[in-house]
């Protein structure tokens, strides 16, 4: 276990070097610091499973560092370590996001149980992290972070069973970059990438919870209005047109379909939003069109 680190703050020699070997002896990789605030600055550059910290420091207790810490390090667990008086105090840190507490005088056995606990449970921290960064991932665009045309088709499903049972009307819109091949040709593809991330904000600017932005292809994206009807998904197409020529060097275009009005499916929103759009091209571009 010598990639596991632990750091100790502790400003009592004798304490700290009980820790430091007791630590080691159970194959943990110990910092030792006596200050808390030189322990946030480790724990900034360096990698810790578990922190021990003493309770009570002068301008900083256990419960301020623990909530410290979660900002900069929130897989790490705290152990903080107090005397039976202070058990409330450890209480409290137990609140802020402390993992534990150890008491002293040290029990041993109490230390590499209560240590041993916290390293599994910031290990068990990290995987689900990992776990939710690649899910993550897998429905979201890499180039504009915002979800991907596989979580559309996803979203859009279950948006689809949600209404048809509750009769609520929501709209999509098609949203497609005028003119934007010209661009890349005479720009660079590196601005076309920039141009298209910052398309990307425009476009989330306006929505509400429960509305969506997915980048369906190129430059064309989707935007999944809930609860909208026709008149409601203009005025949002209208001011994402609005925005976009405001915020980038470029216009758009979009086609506007709504649930029941224009389809019953995934299938009938899609090809009648992407009809619009087409029909928002021809008529010049820079512009909004109904289904």
């Amino acid at each position: 276990m010598d990639d596991v680190n632990v750091l100790v703050i502790e400003d009592d020699p004798q304490a700290s070097a009980f820790l430091e070997a007791t630590l080691r002896q159970m194959g943990y990789k110990v910092w030792v610091v006596d200050d808390p605030k030189r322990g946030l600055e480790q724990a900034q550059g360096t990698a810790f499973a578990a922190v021990v910290t003493e309770l009570r420091f002068a301008g900083m207790n256990g419960a301020e560092f623990a909530k410290a810490l979660a900002r900069v390090a929130p897989e790490t667990s705290v152990v903080v370590m107090t005397a039976y008086a202070f058990i409330s105090s450890a209480v409290e840190a137990m609140e802020a996001g402390a993992y534990g507490y150890i008491t002293k005088p040290f029990n041993p056995a109490e230390v590499r149980v209560v240590l041993q606990r916290a390293v599994e449970h910031a290990s068990l921290l990290s995987s689900h992290t990992e776990r939710q960064q690649f899910a993550e991932l897998s429905v979201k665009d890499s180039l504009t972070g915002v979800y991907n045309r596989r979580y559309f088709s996803m979203f859009l499903a279950n948006k689809l069973s949600t209404v048809k049972a509750y009769t609520e009307r929501f709209s999509i819109l098609m949203i497609d970059l005028d003119n934007f091949k010209q661009y890349n040709d005479t720009q660079g593809h590196l601005a076309g990438d920039e141009l298209l991330r910052t398309l990307s904000k425009a476009l989330t600017e306006p929505l509400r919870q429960g509305d969506a932005v997915f980048r369906y292809g190129g430059e064309e994206f989707v935007a999944l209005l809930d609860r909208a009807d026709k008149k409601g998904a203009l005025v949002v197409a209208e001011r994402i047109r609005i925005l976009v020529s405001l915020y980038t060097p470029a216009t758009v275009s979009v086609g506007v379909s709504t649930f029941p009005d224009d389809g019953a499916d995934g299938q009938d929103l899609i090809g009648k939003a992407d009809a619009a759009l087409y029909k928002a091209k021809e008529a010049g571009k820079n512009r909004v069109c109904l289904a």
